[in-house]
């Protein structure tokens, strides 16, 4: 085979990769969907049926609420989901030390609230990134708010911040195995943090228990 039919081999292979990996998290978010508008339905049905009791008519109504917020949620994901999948990133430089800082900060009380500890390690000098800063914030900020919600206390999660070859390396991991497995929402905006390092040319591995996540982004080429 020559290099050029290789090529469009892997290419082709990547494609179809991408492709099964959308339709796998888009079926998951619609399929996730499916269980607060069954609910929604039952508790709209019960509200409104002859005589109930106004105490009971208002339960079913906060319910109800609660489905659609929930719902609501969801078809944000999707939609989310569809625009990582399918626009183009808008790359540009990002300075890592401001944004990791930022949503250090962000994150803290909920690590403090779980008494957990959050410790950012980064090198005195970190090279400038080339990527999308808005799906590059959403995506570390995700894995932050998982880490801290999967903590105990005593916990130490850890940010290390190292260069590997041609990218930035950022893991965040918690050493400690919980015995805990993520429910589908949680497994669903990872799907999205995800979706959104890897259609900006980075890389993105995730463990739940004890929970990993390594993303990696190219470093800006004047800096190689």
């Amino acid at each position: 085979m020559c290099s050029q039919e290789l090529g469009t081999g892997i290419c082709s292979t990547a494609a179809s990769e991408e492709r099964a990996r959308f339709f796998a998290n888009l079926s998951e978010g619609l399929h996730a969907m499916a269980q607060p508008l069954t609910i929604l339905r039952s508790t709209v049905a019960a509200s409104a049926a002859p005589g109930i009791d106004a105490t009971k008519q208002q339960r079913y109504l906060d319910i109800s609420s609660q489905q659609i917020a929930r719902a609501c949620r969801l078809f944000e994901f999707l939609e989310d989901l569809v625009i990582a999948s399918q626009m183009k990133a808008d790359c540009a430089p990002i300075e890592l030390p401001a944004l990791l800082t930022e949503l250090a900060n962000d994150q803290r009380v909920a690590f403090e609230t779980a008494g957990a500890e959050l410790r950012v390690v980064m090198p005195r000098r970190v090279p400038t990134v080339l990527g999308d800063v808005n799906r590059t914030q959403q995506a570390l900020s995700t894995v932050l708010k998982l880490a801290a919600s999967v903590s105990a206390a005593e916990d130490s999660v850890e940010l290390l911040v190292t260069a590997c070859g041609k990218h930035m390396e950022l893991i965040i991991r918690n050493d400690r195995v919980h015995g805990r497995s993520l429910n589908s929402w949680e497994r669903l905006t990872m799907s999205l943090a995800q979706e959104n390092i890897l259609s900006q040319r980075g890389e993105f591995q995730f463990v739940e228990d004890p929970f990993w996540t390594r993303v990696r982004l190219p470093i800006q080429f004047s800096e190689f």
